[in-house]
């Protein structure tokens, strides 16, 4: 079925985005220019929709909008030409008109088309008087020229405002625009909506350093109008992002737009020049399902990019939006929006796993965890919220508060008679912090412990450089008595390189180390290397994730200096830990 002419109006109002106050005002001056023109009180442009008519830009009349069956301009939009009545009241068609019976009692009307390229009338550009009068067949062209003035105005907004400058192709606006249109258009279609990455931003960056923004923009530009060739005549393709272009096609099936993301990689994977260099563009993509009038553009969006972002992480062309992902996603940013709340409603707290020294498995020191009771989602686990703490900013004020309660716990049991010394985990970005380490020993004497009560538990990796801030801060922690421990030694990026340059106490072997050792020999002999080159070189070792009786023994039988693990406590609360240390 073919748009009606009100649906064709509706949907060059939108690519025109003819409808909002900054298009108004932009034409304030043209409707002004009209009362001068024709000596005339009222002057304004009307746009005409489905039900009612919308005044953007008036001047001499109080209202913004009227209805459909007041509006005299719907009649002008149906003629090619300025359509003039001398004398409202003597035309049947208008002399009930509320302008006319009512305020502000006007008598005269003249009205020139607003028609856009595309041939569809929108509105009109009117003048009104109190008076009847004629209109001379100079001044209908003189209206003529101004109501093209203003269709220009509107249609150069929607070149300078809706495409973008790089490509020439329409924007991401223009997108959300497009989708909304087209929903109105065909309710309950379901179509298909991929958003393509032809270059991701760190290469792209890197690109800018080396040959400057010219030849990169030429190169997203060359990259735009491979996809808009691939796809011509079967979807309009937008720039949706730097180097992100997006399409809404429908086809009979989920491996037709498989094969067809398939054919855009193999074509726009091709290498293209680029300051006479020859680059491979990258490519990954993100598709989802689309029904139209349910899902809006901005859940388009941000279901393509779910896609995306899950394709470029796991190095694969193409993914699909997952609801898993998206619920993931979701939960982690409520996480980080309500993490600050719980620190002040106290919904975090500390409970601590003991160590154990290996010749008597007496305790003889805890690792401090932090635990988070969610009042809606329940017990969070750590392991869930602190990655995606740290890649916020709430890491600080994470690491603060357990700073704080944890050294106010010790020195409760200090005063209490207890032998204990608490390790505490500190992140890359913790440490990467100016002034962290003399905050750090600051606040262990104001709460009249001694450095030597700390040990600071960092994670391998290869910001561990001693060169570097982090660097720094790790010395002057080690200079003042805390202990340095090396976290999960053994998992993957182990380097007794950066041990002999940092002051580094102790190794924490991972768990994955320890899981074997009872059955597989090899795990065994590398557990006794590792523990024998450390204590060579001067190191402490703790095995942790010990979880049955026979690792213990093995542990002990290989000299490891502390054990801790499910097999000889579970972490436990402050009350307990009391407990466990007066046995």
């Amino acid at each position: 079925m073919s748009p009606t002419r009100s649906e064709e109006r509706m949907s060059t109002l939108g690519s025109l985005n003819a409808l909002n106050d900054v298009t108004g005002a932009s034409l304030d001056r043209l409707t002004e220019l009209a009362t001068h023109t024709f000596r005339a009180p009222v002057a304004f442009v009307s746009l005409v929709e489905v039900d009612r008519q919308r005044l953007i830009a008036r001047k001499g009349l109080p209202m913004s909008e009227m209805n459909i069956r007041d509006s005299i301009c719907a009649h002008t939009i149906g003629s090619a030409e300025v359509m003039v009545v001398p004398d409202l009241r003597r035309d049947p068609r208008f002399a009930s008109n509320p302008l006319v019976t009512g305020a502000p009692h006007l008598r005269f009307y003249a009205g020139a088309p607003l028609i856009a390229q595309n041939g569809t009338a929108i509105g009109a550009l009117c003048v009104m008087d109190k008076q009847a009068r004629e209109f001379s067949e100079a001044e209908r062209r003189q209206l003529e020229t101004l109501g093209m003035a203003v269709m220009d105005q509107l249609e150069l907004r929607a070149l300078t405002g809706r495409r973008e400058p790089v490509s020439g192709l329409p924007n991401r606006h223009q997108f959300s625009i497009d989708f909304k249109a087209w929903s109105a258009r065909s309710p309950g279609r379901t179509c298909f909506a991929v958003l393509v990455d032809v270059l991701d931003l760190p290469r792209a960056n890197e690109a800018g350093q080396v040959l400057g923004m010219a030849p990169l923009e030429a190169l997203i530009k060359r990259a735009g109008v491979r996809v808009k060739v691939a796809l011509d005549g079967l979807a309009e393709v937008y720039h949706v992002g730097v180097t992100r272009f997006a399409f809404v096609v429908e086809l009979p099936s989920r491996e037709a737009i498989e094969r067809l993301v398939e054919e855009l990689r193999v074509r726009l994977t091709r290498p293209m020049m680029a300051a006479e260099v020859p680059m491979s563009p990258l490519f990954h993509a993100g598709i989802c399902e689309a029904e139209l009038g349910r899902d809006n553009a901005d859940d388009v969006i941000r279901k393509m990019l779910i896609g995306l972002h899950s394709a470029i992480a796991a190095h694969e062309s193409f993914n699909w939006y997952s609801a898993q992902r998206d619920e993931g996603l979701r939960r982690g940013y409520r996480l980080a929006a309500d993490a600050r709340h719980g620190l002040l409603q106290d919904e975090f707290h500390l409970v601590y796993q003991p160590r154990f020294r290996s010749s008597n498995l007496q305790p003889v020191s805890a690792e401090v965890l932090i635990r988070w009771n969610h009042p809606q989602l329940g017990p969070v686990s750590p392991a869930e919220f602190i990655p995606v703490f740290e890649r916020t900013a709430l890491m600080e004020g994470v690491t603060e508060w357990v700073i704080d309660h944890a050294l106010a716990q010790l020195a409760q049991w200090k005063r209490a008679g207890l032998a204990l010394s608490l390790s505490i985990n500190l992140s890359a970005r913790d440490v990467a912090r100016q002034g962290m380490a003399d905050e750090l020993v600051a606040k262990i004497h104001a709460q009249g412990l001694d450095c030597q009560d700390v040990e600071v538990e960092i994670t391998e990796g290869e910001w561990l450089r001693v060169n570097s801030l982090p660097g720094e801060q790790l010395k002057r922690m080690a200079s003042s008595g805390i202990r340095l421990a090396v976290d999960d030694f053994g998992s993957g990026y182990s380097n007794f390189g950066y041990l002999t340059e940092l002051p580094i106490h102790t190794l924490k072997l991972d768990k994955s180390l320890i899981d074997d050792i009872s059955e597989d020999q090899r795990a065994l002999l590398k557990v006794q290397a590792i523990v024998g080159l450390a204590h060579d070189l001067g190191y402490s070792t703790v095995a942790e994730g010990a979880e049955t009786s026979d690792q213990v023994a093995k542990l002990q039988g290989l000299g490891c200096d502390e054990i801790q693990g499910f097999a000889l406590s579970r972490p436990i609360s402050a009350i307990e830990l009391a407990e466990l240390l007066a046995l």
